[in-house]
């Protein structure tokens, strides 16, 4: 009789152990992002804006690399440079792998925003981050292409953090002063998976 409860208890210790592994992997596997998914993932809208260095800059010129792109204006006193604080810290705990993801700040105000005034203001962050701008018109409907609302000069605006992947895709956004481990743990779940 106790030989029975042995080979019984055994096996349901084997049971658990499995099925705890299973569990394991099966939710190392599925794991989920914590931005909003854009599912499927959609083409991201490519442009020709002009960077801090005066140069034209397409978005395409980064294919290869995940994008971490932010509508935002140079002079704004809170949201857009908590927002590209966050991005400093993402871009600095990423450490070697720092070098395969690009920010990207495209400005909401074109009357103020030169591109001297980018350049200085995303250099305020990190000097390998993108500061883009153009003519109204130009970035007006860079800014329709990726659904942001640009109202009082440039002053009031979307403040979303859009992810694309290396083959251009958008595959997540975050809402602005998002914390930096969000966009960090989808980062590494991505470079896994990819």
């Amino acid at each position: 009789m106790e030989r029975k409860f042995l080979i019984a208890g055994l096996a349901v210790l084997v049971f658990v152990v499995l099925a705890s592994v299973g569990l394991f992997f099966w939710v190392t596997a599925n794991q989920g992002f914590r931005g909003s998914v854009i599912n499927p993932p959609a083409p991201a809208a490519d442009f020709a804006l002009t960077s801090q260095t005066g140069q034209t800059a397409h978005l395409a010129d980064y294919r290869g690399r995940y994008i971490l792109l932010f509508f935002g204006y140079t002079n704004c006193p809170d949201e857009c440079p908590a927002t590209m604080a966050v991005l400093k810290l993402v871009h600095m705990d990423l450490g070697d792998q720092a070098q395969r993801v690009q920010v990207i700040f495209i400005s909401t105000d074109p009357d103020r925003d030169t591109p001297q005034a980018v350049g200085a203001f995303v250099s305020r962050f990190d000097g390998s981050f993108i500061g883009l701008t153009g003519s109204k018109p130009v970035l007006a409907k860079v800014w329709a292409d990726y659904g942001v609302t640009v109202l009082d000069g440039g002053e009031t605006h979307s403040t979303y953090v859009y992810l694309i992947d290396p083959s251009g895709d958008l595959r997540l956004t975050y809402a602005s002063v998002t914390q930096p481990d969000d966009i960090l743990a989808d980062l590494h779940l991505l470079f896994r998976k990819g």
